[in-house]
């Protein structure tokens, strides 16, 4: 079957509008919500050492998708050194960490593939980071973005996705 430009291009503005309204469905029940990201806590290291760690929200962040606003939170750990390369480079950090934040974004059996092996390089309309994809539930993903310095995470950026990730 061959689709007409016209029939395409409806299919892909349908698909978007769609996923907006799924994003402001979603937003908008969240929206009058408490915080509920942990505000001080630690996660574990690659070696077992606790990384303690503070949280901040940012309600009306554009750093994700730079056109649509989101529930962003922001980890920044207490020891700069502490989420630092070792033997195995930061790959079991970056799987602690986003074992840590995919608690706040869906049920238990959500399945989240944290390894940084299944992450995927982006989700709809995402523009900076990294998505990690839930195998149960296609339509939920989280965006992730590590700050690095001096080869040790120090800051971790995460929100919502529109929908699933690799869309």
């Amino acid at each position: 079957m061959k689709l007409d430009k016209l029939t395409i291009w409806t299919i892909s503005y349908l698909k978007i509008f769609i996923a907006l309204l799924l994003l402001t469905i979603f937003y908008s029940a969240n929206a009058g919500s408490s915080d509920n990201f942990q505000k001080r806590d630690y996660i574990h290291n690659d070696i077992g050492d606790k990384c303690w760690y503070t949280q901040e929200t940012d309600f009306e962040s554009l750093y994700f998708h730079e056109a649509i606003k989101g529930k962003m939170g922001i980890i920044t750990f207490d020891d700069p050194g502490c989420m630092s390369e070792s033997v195995l480079g930061l790959d079991i950090n970056k799987m602690m960490i986003n074992n840590a934040i995919i608690r706040w974004y869906s049920h238990r059996d959500a399945a989240f593939k944290t390894s940084t092996r299944k992450l995927f390089p982006s989700s709809t309309m995402q523009k900076k980071g990294l998505c990690i994809q839930s195998s149960k539930y296609p339509i939920v993903g989280v965006m992730v973005d590590y700050e690095i310095k001096d080869n040790s995470i120090i800051r971790v950026r995460h929100e919502a996705a529109i929908q699933g990730c690799g869309t």
